[in-house]
């Protein structure tokens, strides 16, 4: 996944050409790729455009997307599966013999 396409999925403080969105999107890309590549590499090295980014962020940014695709479904989710899980609970066989 590209940079800059990734900051248009998780980046909605502020949009492409707004005042401050390249230094916001500097700022996600260095949360998403664990310290792999700090603040200062990313702005002064990849490129206004991130085109000078080094072939190995494409699957680090594709990985960090899985990871927040799978947070934000199990976010969803999480009430319904409380609830399910409670209604197991009590018709669950184990807790017939107590």
């Amino acid at each position: 996944m590209e940079p800059l396409e990734y900051c248009s999925l998780y980046l909605k403080s502020s949009r492409p050409g707004e005042r401050g969105y390249r230094a916001a999107c500097v700022r996600t890309l260095e949360q998403a790729n664990e310290g792999m590549y700090v603040y200062q590499t990313i702005d002064k090295n990849w490129g206004s455009q991130f085109e000078r980014r080094a072939d190995v962020v494409l699957k680090i940014l594709q990985v960090a997307h899985i990871i927040n695709s799978i947070g934000q479904t199990l976010e969803k989710i999480q009430p319904r599966l409380a609830d399910f899980i409670e209604e197991v609970v009590k018709v669950a066989p184990y807790k017939q013999h107590k």
